[in-house]
């Protein structure tokens, strides 16, 4: 039996997080969201099960597509985490888009619900009114949306069972002809990248990863912060003009940036380019 594979269907992404951090306790998980607020493994674990019950309890069900939309990893992890516990399927919006683009991703994959955050809550409500999406939730304050911490209600959901060819993330790519389009991966498929990464990137306990905006919008971003902390490392969001200090703060090791992107510290970095 694989890590992937157990009987009735498969261990998620979700799971083993939560599982690990367990162990793990107050060490440092997640830091630099909007407000600078920090999260151990602990407090993460706790976070991603209580915003699962309240998105349980506004009606996310089984295999449902959940729109995400955030500025920032920390955010953008306790949204596909609470939204893939709760049984839901997180489809990352990428940076960029226009309303309209953004309305046409949320009306094909049959979205009701969409997490989103200050600045981008503005164009995400926009996007709501074109489409299928009844309920838009957003990490700090916005006319329009419920917030992230009216979801966290007493008690704990763990994550929801999944079937190994169940979707595990829907994001969506720009397609030849430049239109969206969905370019799924089932847990098997996240399982194989997650065992890849392992291999590759070589990121350990001992890891302080920084993640540079836009957070989301394709595979390659999403399985990059998760393997960090899957393998018990410390992500923290920074903008990418800010990573040398961050780096100095955080006393950091690697970088997610956009292609392109100009990294300088005084210590030596590695760098994962990934395309949002």
């Amino acid at each position: 039996m694989t890590a992937s594979e157990a009987p009735g269907g498969a261990v998620t992404v979700t799971q083993r997080l939560l599982d690990a951090a367990q162990s793990r306790g107050e060490r440092r998980a997640l830091a630099g969201g909007p407000d600078g607020e920090c999260y151990s493994y602990a407090e993460l674990a706790d976070t991603v099960q209580s915003a699962a019950a309240g998105l349980a309890w506004r009606g996310v069900e089984p295999r449902d597509i959940v729109g995400v939309y955030v500025p920032d990893a920390v955010c953008y992890v306790l949204a596909t985490h609470a939204i893939r516990a709760a049984g839901g399927v997180p489809s990352p919006v990428a940076a960029g888009l226009s309303v309209q683009e953004i309305a046409g991703q949320l009306a094909q994959c049959g979205a009701r619900m969409l997490l989103t955050a200050p600045p981008l809550a503005g164009a995400a409500l926009a996007a709501a009114d074109r489409s299928w999406v009844r309920q838009v939730i957003s990490f700090g304050e916005a006319a329009g949306a419920v917030t992230f911490c009216s979801l966290l209600r007493p008690g704990s959901l763990r994550p929801a069972a999944a079937r190994s060819h169940d979707f595990a993330l829907l994001p969506y790519t720009r397609r030849p002809d430049r239109s969206l389009g969905p370019a799924a991966l089932t847990h098997v498929d996240f399982a194989a990248e997650l065992a890849r990464l392992a291999a590759q990137a070589g990121i350990t306990e001992r890891d302080v990863v920084l993640a540079a905006p836009p957070a989301g919008g394709g595979a390659a971003y999403t399985t990059l912060v998760d393997n960090a902390l899957i393998r018990g490392a410390t992500v923290v969001a920074a903008r990418t003009e800010e990573m040398a200090a961050a780096a100095g703060a955080h006393q950091g090791t690697a970088v997610i940036v956009p292609p392109g992107a100009e990294v300088r510290a005084s210590a030596p970095l590695r760098v994962f380019a990934v395309a949002r």
